[in-house]
């Protein structure tokens, strides 16, 4: 009977262990395996996916907008954008504390970080040629 008692802490300890390594594979899921229509970490995979390229396209814009501007407004912009991405994060990381350490996280932190830089996006677009 002590056997089996002593088994249970280590059979929790590995379950948990297991648990975490999920959520670890969750959040770190290879874009490549995106399926929205698959499972948790497929669907996580295409949130991480969609990010990136919105990411990818905000770079882009404010490059090209930052060359439309005068030194002013280049200044302007800049300052703007550096405290956007300072509130960026913590924001969805607030967003998405509900979920936080379960395997829907990254879908939620991701897809939140996705819809804030395609809107930032839209106010950069409407920057470019200021003078």
């Amino acid at each position: 009977m002590i056997g089996r008692l002593r088994a249970v802490p280590a059979v929790a300890v590995a379950l948990m262990a297991l648990a975490a390594q999920g959520a670890r594979a969750a959040n770190d899921a290879d874009p490549g395996d995106c399926r929205p229509d698959g499972n948790q970490m497929q669907m996580n995979a295409c949130a991480v996916r969609d990010f990136r390229a919105s990411d990818s396209k905000l770079n882009i814009r404010y490059r090209v907008v930052m060359e439309s501007l005068s030194a002013d407004r280049r200044m302007a912009l800049r300052q703007e954008q550096r405290e956007w991405l300072r509130l960026r994060d913590p924001r969805c990381k607030t967003e998405a504390k509900g979920s936080e350490g379960g395997s829907i996280w990254p879908l939620e932190f991701y897809g939140c970080l996705d819809k804030l830089t395609t809107d930032r996006i839209k106010t950069i677009n409407g920057w470019e040629g200021r003078q």
